[in-house]
């Protein structure tokens, strides 16, 4: 598969099956999800939120007729989530945030 190929079909629908994994994670929040949440200090909940996100945003890329509003949802989330790591040099989370976020500018690039 050329690159410009891969990039206009085979990178949304990997990011958005990652996004869907994470925002469904996120929303079910295991402890170690909302310890996470507490400890950058965002409110009880706030993980359903930022969940309930990633998963729309992840539907949005699967779907060609959307996948660039999904890039732009998932870009903002993802840079979100980026300043977030970085504010509490949580070093072990942000070279994956970093990739994803990285992806999701491609994908918008490309449109």
């Amino acid at each position: 598969m050329p690159a410009g190929e891969f990039i206009a079909i085979g990178l949304p629908i990997a990011l958005g099956v990652v996004m869907i994994g994470a925002g469904v994670a996120n929303f079910i929040g295991p402890r170690s999800v909302r310890d996470s949440f507490k400890r950058w200090g965002y409110s009880a909940g706030f993980h359903r939120v930022t969940g309930g996100l990633e998963a729309i945003a992840g539907l949005l890329l699967l779907i060609p007729a959307s996948s660039w509003v999904g890039a732009i949802g998932s870009v903002v989330i993802l840079t979100a989530a980026v300043i977030t790591l970085i504010r509490h040099r949580d070093w072990g989370h942000l070279p994956g945030a970093v990739v994803l976020t990285a992806m999701a500018v491609a994908v918008t690039i490309r449109g």
